[in-house]
């Protein structure tokens, strides 16, 4: 996968968030999430609480980073993380800076 300048920097602007990392983590740990639950969890395991606006906003810029798939069920907007793209990340372009042994 070649990767647009642009596209790049959405992807490392979205994982220069705190917030966003963590819900990265917790997505990685359970997928299928709801902002409901994904801002439960990140207020009871990492003491995070922001509104359910805000944590959309994080989720938004994740999605937008190609960093999340969705699925719908019946009304509810199920996040789940794409596991590939993030790998596609770690074996671009900053896999040329990895110690050598």
């Amino acid at each position: 996968m070649v990767e647009t300048e642009v596209e790049l920097n959405r992807a490392y602007r979205a994982l220069a968030d705190t917030t966003r990392r963590l819900i990265i983590e917790e997505l990685a740990a359970r997928d299928r999430q709801s902002v409901f639950e994904i801002c439960t969890r990140l207020a009871t395991r990492h003491g995070v609480t922001y509104s359910r606006q805000a944590f959309s906003r994080h989720l938004a810029s994740l999605e937008a980073a190609g960093m999340l798939e969705i699925e719908w069920k019946g009304t509810t907007k199920l996040h789940s993380l794409n596991r590939s793209r993030l790998s596609a990340l770690a074996g671009g372009w900053i896999s040329q800076f990895k110690e050598q042994r």
